[in-house]
């Protein structure tokens, strides 16, 4: 299943809480501009685009920040979006953000 790249998913995501994510300078660079983005109004020229969201990985793919430590436990099989889109089934069920979907 297709899983879409929308504000709820982004919202529901565990990607910014993972330890594989935690010691990562490009991830933490991504939320602040994530905050700045939500604190914009509804017309902003900025948007949520999927090269600024450190998260969402099982619909965007790999994860663009490069400094990301894949030996550190995943959070996938916990998450909410991972649930509902029955992403245990796929042929990558975890990692995501190592492993392009």
């Amino acid at each position: 299943m297709q899983v879409d790249f929308s504000m709820e998913n982004i919202r529901r995501c565990l990607c910014l809480e993972c330890p594989v994510q935690s010691r990562s300078q490009c991830v933490a660079d991504k939320k602040k501009i994530m905050l700045l983005i939500t604190q914009q109004d509804l017309d902003s020229a900025m948007r949520m685009d999927t090269d600024r969201v450190p998260g969402v990985y099982c619909s965007t793919g790999r994860a663009i920040c490069r400094d990301i430590d894949p030996h550190e436990e995943c959070l996938c099989s916990g998450c909410e979006v991972w649930r509902e889109h029955r992403l245990s089934e796929d042929d990558v069920s975890e990692y995501f953000c190592v492993r392009e979907r």
